[in-house]
């Protein structure tokens, strides 16, 4: 199995990074990710922001075989955590930057799967990858969401789910870094931001079908993206491509798709820290709904 050091990392989706590595369908392989912060922060009190545009990805990773126009189905196997995680608090950015003084550091300690905030406050963790996505044709900062996914902090991204990414460039130019031990969903200021190994599966490379935006199955469910300079936007994005999702593989009516989705989806918030970047949010859908399998496969 490949692994790919943090040290082969990029603050950009560039279509002109050199691929760190080339990978065939049903290859699984380890990337090692820096924290969002690139180690600067050593300890608590202390603050410090990556040169040029933060976020350090770990790739990009050439997929063989895909091509512009087709789709990719990245499978997360695990996700290990290192064993420090940092809260941090950035200046004029969170819900509550009115009232909470910043910077501010926190150190904490990851260990089995919980987060010790202090020696009372214990938190289970739910870790996903925080910035994740095929590269667009031109040259977007990582910090950035958009259709190729990007920095959307979608808790769902996580271990046991399937993303699907649409291919812009030759090889899909992969990148992936910015983990979360845990995060509470809207991030108010921050997620557990942490160093990880990450192991993923390139499961398949889906032809002669288009996809314009992410999408992400799990176990139970489908969810679809959105990002907008505000939530009220960044919500109908995303509730409008789970319709279209549905109206394409349920034999109803768009009318009835709308009222399906009332009755079931659920509009969720990745990050709306307001921050100077958009806003994302999610939709959720249970596949269970439909008793004729339809929902089962991308």
């Amino acid at each position: 199995m490949k692994k790919i050091s943090k040290e082969q990392s990029c603050c950009y989706f560039d279509q002109k990074n050199k691929p760190v590595a080339h990978v065939d369908v049903g290859e699984e392989l380890i990337l090692e990710t820096y924290d969002c912060w690139c180690e600067k922060i050593k300890g608590e009190g202390e603050y410090g922001l990556p040169e040029d545009a933060k976020l350090p990805n770990t790739g990009p990773i050439y997929i063989n075989g895909a091509s512009t126009g087709d789709i990719i189905a990245v499978e997360i196997l695990n996700i290990e955590c290192d064993s420090r995680g940092i809260l941090t608090k950035v200046k004029n950015e969170g819900k509550l930057k009115l009232y909470a003084d910043a910077p501010y550091t926190k150190i904490v300690k990851i260990e089995n799967g919980f987060t010790y905030f202090n020696n009372d406050l214990v938190i289970k963790n739910k870790p996903h990858i925080g910035t994740i996505g095929t590269t667009p044709q031109g040259r977007i900062p990582t910090l950035l969401p958009g259709n190729h996914c990007g920095n959307f902090d979608c808790p769902e991204i996580c271990v046991g789910t399937t993303v699907y990414l649409p291919v812009f460039v030759e090889g899909g130019l992969l990148q992936m870094g910015d983990v979360h031990a845990n995060m509470g969903e809207g991030e108010i200021y921050c997620g557990v931001e942490c160093g990880a190994e990450i192991t993923i599966k390139i499961k398949e490379i889906i032809k002669n079908r288009s996809l314009a935006y992410v999408v992400i199955e799990s176990k139970d469910h489908w969810y679809t993206l959105g990002n907008a300079p505000t939530l009220m936007e960044a919500t109908k994005i995303s509730s409008k491509r789970m319709a279209d999702f549905l109206y394409e593989r349920l034999d109803i009516s768009f009318d009835d798709v709308a009222m399906l989705l009332s009755a079931a989806a659920n509009n969720r918030i990745g990050q709306d820290g307001d921050a100077f970047y958009d806003v994302t949010c999610y939709t959720q859908f249970p596949k269970y709904i439909d008793r004729k399998g339809r929902l089962e496969r991308f």
